[in-house]
């Protein structure tokens, strides 16, 4: 089982659920990073674009349970 927190931007970490497989928790990351990238205007490349889904990666987490 894989549980999948993820971060909201304001250094905290959001219960995203539990998974039965690592493939449902991947996928699980990936719309929430796509939900949190989606906040700002940025264009991808650019400084800040990398530095939020930097921010966003770092902090975000798949762990197996």
């Amino acid at each position: 089982m894989y549980v999948v927190n993820v971060y909201n931007g304001v250094y905290q970490l959001e219960f995203r659920g539990f998974f039965d497989n690592f493939d449902d928790a991947m996928e699980e990351f990936q719309k929430a990073e796509k939900e949190y990238m989606n906040q700002f205007e940025y264009e991808v490349g650019t400084t800040d674009y990398n530095h939020e889904l930097e921010n966003f990666i770092f902090n975000s987490r798949i762990e197996k349970v």
